[in-house]
C-alpha cells in the first residue's frame, strides 16, 4: 500500500479492519477462512449498527 502511495489514513483504516476481522474469527489466519466467516462478521456489523 505504501508503494502504491495510499494515504496513511487509508492504510490505518485497512489495518484496523483486517485486525478486527481476524479477532472476530478466533485468531484464524485469513487464508484459512472463506465466505462463511466474511458473512458472519458482516452480519454482526449490520446487527450492531441497527441495534444502536
Amino acid at each position: 500500500m505504501y508503494l502504491k502511495r495510499y494515504a496513511k489514513s487509508t492504510i490505518k483504516a485497512y489495518l484496523y479492519w483486517i485486525a478486527s476481522f481476524i479477532r472476530f474469527n478466533p485468531m484464524m489466519h485469513p487464508t484459512t477462512m472463506g465466505n462463511n466467516e466474511a458473512e458472519l462478521i458482516l452480519n454482526h456489523l449490520v446487527n450492531q449498527k441497527s441495534g444502536s
